[in-house]
């Protein structure tokens, strides 16, 4: 009997995760794993998602918690770009996990050497709807005077089809969100040189105008080096988060908090770039609003200060 009364106690925690072949998925596992081992009591229930769907599910109070990344919880807490008109205040921040880069890449044979230099060029873009188009292209592009009505011959997909385009040479660019080192990178850069191209400051503090969201970044010299890129590049990225609704209590995200960032070691066998991160980077909000039981951990282990 006892054994069935604490079965009945388990709180079902719904987790919206991400699409089927990224990182997202098994890294939601992770972190039900992580918490499910320190906090039996918790039931978290992966289910699959997207960025927008997450904040979808969200706003509708059909998650309890979800990734999300900070350009499209800032778009959803102004009710601005993918939002307008679906202002939710409902999404708040748990904890920082890893950045979702910018990067967009060219023949290193082409004449391409930035955004400008892509008018009338046929370019291969992420299937409609994906954050990597809406805040990604098109985001460039109009920091660049442009829109995609200027780019030539356009195929929207998957990632996987981006890069065999452009190994096709049906496509002279690709650019996703995606972590460092982007397979899809690597995979092209196999088969063909590649160039990256670079975010200016002009155009950074221009994007930052249309979302605050956004965070420099520079990719190391030695990323690509064999796919043809030998210098750094400034780009720019939007970090992957943990957000719970306001309506998920207090004590179920005091608890997830205190697993995932106890438990952190363990998703750098998800995802490389997540081996070594500290408590203090997790802890990182990016001006985003903590969701109440988030904070009670953090200043608990003295990772807030004011």
């Amino acid at each position: 009997m006892a054994g069935a009364a604490h079965a009945q106690q388990r709180t079902d925690v719904i987790f919206s995760a991400g699409p089927t072949g990224g990182s997202w998925t098994p890294m939601a596992a992770a972190a039900s794993q992580v918490v499910n081992k320190r906090f039996p009591e918790l039931n978290v229930q992966v289910e699959p998602g997207a960025a927008l769907v997450n904040m979808e599910k969200i706003r509708t109070d059909k998650a309890d918690i979800g990734w999300s990344m900070t350009t499209v919880m800032s778009d959803a807490r102004t009710g601005t770009g993918q939002f307008e008109g679906k202002k939710t205040d409902k999404a708040l921040y748990v904890a920082n996990f890893y950045p979702n880069v910018w990067q967009m890449v060219v023949p290193a044979s082409s004449n391409i050497k930035s955004v400008k230099d892509l008018k009338g060029q046929p370019v291969a873009l992420p299937a409609r709807g994906n954050t990597s188009l809406v805040a990604g292209w098109e985001y460039v592009l109009k920091v660049n005077g442009m829109t995609l009505n200027d780019l030539g011959a356009k195929s929207f997909g998957p990632v996987s089809s981006n890069a065999e385009a452009m190994k096709n040479r049906q496509a002279m660019a690709a650019g996703w969100f995606t972590t460092v080192p982007a397979s899809f990178v690597l995979d092209l850069g196999s088969a063909i040189p590649v160039r990256m191209i670079g975010t200016s400051d002009a155009e950074f503090a221009e994007l930052k105008k249309l979302n605050p969201g956004f965070v420099r970044h520079t990719v190391k010299a030695d990323t690509y080096k064999e796919q043809g890129v030998t210098a750094a590049v400034e780009t720019f990225q939007s970090p992957t988060v943990l957000m719970a609704s306001s309506r998920t209590s207090d004590e179920v995200v005091y608890k997830i908090t205190k697993a995932i960032i106890e438990g952190r070691g363990e998703f750098g066998n998800v995802a490389s770039v997540m081996k070594g991160i500290t408590a203090e980077e997790m802890a990182k909000n990016f001006d985003m609003p903590y969701h109440p039981g988030a904070e009670k951990y953090y200043r608990e282990a003295k990772l807030i200060k004011k």
